[in-house]
């Protein structure tokens, strides 16, 4: 990638930092040391080998490091202490898209496994019940592009949560079924669940106590409210 020709720190950290992709690497890894196929997950419209690539270069540039997984076969991939300096600007980022970037969603935009990792990934552990919990999430109007899945499970086991794409034969305490791009929104903060579009699209099945205890742990409220994401490891949503 051609270089801006200035020596401006901006200048030189952009060529850098701003590749397309990278700081969506960078996200993801100021959640914690990952995997190759972890970052596939969280990034499926990326190749294989530009990620290879972008992590190559993130790493000849200092910002991450790769070592080799301690068994089996592998690498892991984690911020280094220069990568680390880049966590206030995702955390700023995130707030101005937050604040600024509702109105260009795109319905391509959503999808049902970034969301519900997403939504996993900011749930305090304290806050999980201390008894099995299963959520059932059945999302309507997928694009076609992402999954023909249609159902999936929260599974709370105190202090664990899984994310499952095929039933895992637990009872279930409560169904939310929804259409994905209103129950993202709400989720976001963007709605709430007593406004028209999430009552006409969002709906709740099981005991009352159990639907607001679900609410509670998915942190969506009847009126819209600033999301702040954050993004580290499960003990800095405890702060």
């Amino acid at each position: 990638m051609p270089g801006y020709g200035q020596f401006c720190p901006v200048a030189k950290t952009c060529e850098l930092f701003a590749e397309r992709w990278t700081p969506l690497i960078v996200r993801e890894l100021c959640c914690g040391p990952a995997h190759f196929n972890d970052l596939r997950r969280r990034l499926p419209l990326m190749s294989k080998t530009l990620l290879a690539q972008r992590l190559r270069d993130l790493e000849f540039h200092g910002v991450i490091s790769i070592t080799t997984k301690p068994a089996g076969p592998g690498n892991v991939y984690a911020l280094t202490a220069a990568g680390e300096e880049f966590r206030p600007i995702i955390e700023a980022l995130s707030i101005w898209g937050q604040r600024h970037t509702e109105n260009i969603l795109r319905p391509e935009d959503f999808d049902p496994h970034f969301l519900l990792a997403s939504v996993s990934s900011q749930i305090p552990r304290s806050a999980f019940p201390a008894g099995r919990f299963v959520i059932r999430f059945d999302f309507r109007n997928i694009p076609a592009a992402r999954t023909a899945l249609r159902s999936w499970w929260f599974v709370f086991m105190h202090p664990h949560i899984d994310l499952c794409m095929k039933d895992p034969g637990h009872p279930v305490d409560v169904v939310i079924a929804a259409d994905l791009e209103t129950f993202t929104r709400a989720w976001m903060g963007y709605i709430g669940l007593a406004g028209d579009d999430a009552r006409q699209a969002i709906a709740f099945e099981g005991a009352p106590d159990a639907t607001e205890r679900a609410k509670a742990l998915l942190g969506i409220f009847d009126r819209p409210r600033e999301r702040r994401l954050v993004y580290g490891p499960p003990e800095m949503l405890e702060a």
